[in-house]
């Protein structure tokens, strides 16, 4: 029934190489297993109604780490907008890179799915009655699962289909 998700994120300088490497690298795992196409047309049909050429990309995550200062110097912060003509949600969450940086990789990955799938379900929930050809009550603990894997490192890291 069709890819339903798309990911993007963004990192800014996390103050050294080293630092900067490990952030990119747990955030892109993260990125790149929630929006696993064959992950997505596994569940899809649990979580669509409409035939398959009707179906759309119907959720937007932007996953943005920041430090501290720019996050409250640019008064940046998350948000999600549903747009109802493309039956469309957009969540954009900011991170505060500063309490990631000093983490070792198994903790970093931990602490950010954690943060993640929190915000994530929380607008899914405030969202879920206006989708037409979502159920979002059905897809959460489908993305807990996913995240839970993400968390263990279960998957492998699969190739970047940006």
């Amino acid at each position: 029934m069709g890819i339903f998700l798309q990911t993007s994120c963004e990192v800014r300088n996390a103050g050294s190489e080293t630092k900067n490497k490990l952030i990119i690298k747990v955030i892109d795992y993260i990125n790149r297993n929630l929006r696993n196409n064959e992950w997505q047309e596994s569940i899809a049909g649990q979580l669509r109604k409409l035939e398959e050429q009707y179906s759309h990309k119907t959720l937007f995550i932007i996953l943005r780490l920041f430090d501290i200062k720019n996050i409250s110097e640019g008064k940046l912060k998350s948000f999600a907008r549903y747009k109802k003509k493309d039956d469309k949600l957009v969540i954009d969450q900011m991170l505060v890179l500063n309490e990631y940086s000093d983490l070792p990789e198994d903790e970093m990955r931990i602490k950010m799915c954690d943060e993640i799938f929190e915000y994530v379900k929380e607008i899914l929930i405030k969202y879920k009655d206006r989708f037409q050809d979502f159920d979002v009550i059905a897809f959460i603990p489908l993305l807990k699962e996913r995240i839970e894997k993400i968390k263990a490192n279960e998957l492998v890291i699969v190739a970047s289909n940006w």
